[in-house]
């Protein structure tokens, strides 16, 4: 009985090296594969130039510089520390009166913007989209979902 449960442990340490795989640890006493090297990747023929390695993380969304400020209700609320229709937006965040975060999407489109966060506020982190319409002299934000609209502040 012994033997067949060695065999079936060879054989399935075989079948999981051929797959590239190394054996999970076990109490069995059984010795894990040796790490193997990768193997060196081709030489670019002759006159070309090799492609670069892809990127381990994507560029952070970043709102373009236009939109970007200070906005409140009107000039009284600007001036108000910690008003609550204050709302600030940077490159990579945005923060209102009880809530911020990093932004994760931009999307714009002339002068309306789509900004997607991940935002923490009143205890809870959520996954939110902000729908702006910028005015064309720049100085007025509308959200283009409850229609509130802010001044930007100076």
């Amino acid at each position: 009985m012994r033997s067949s449960s060695i065999q079936l442990t060879t054989i399935a340490l075989g079948v999981l090296l051929a797959a590239g795989c190394t054996a999970p640890d076990d109490d069995a006493g059984t010795a894990a594969a040796p790490d193997v090297a990768e193997p060196a990747s081709a030489p670019a023929p002759s006159g070309t130039t090799p492609e670069p390695a892809p990127a381990d993380t994507a560029p952070a969304a970043s709102v373009p510089a236009r939109f970007q400020g200070d906005y409140a209700a009107d000039a009284t609320a600007c001036t108000s520390p910690g008003h609550e229709s204050e709302l600030s937006i940077e490159a990579s965040r945005i923060a209102f009166h009880e809530s911020s975060g990093g932004i994760t999407a931009v999307d714009t489109r002339g002068n309306d913007l789509e900004i997607t966060a991940q935002v923490t506020g009143e205890g809870e982190t959520r996954d939110v989209t902000y729908s702006f319409s910028l005015s064309e002299d720049d100085q007025t934000l509308t959200d283009t979902v409850n229609g509130m609209a802010r001044q930007r502040c100076d």
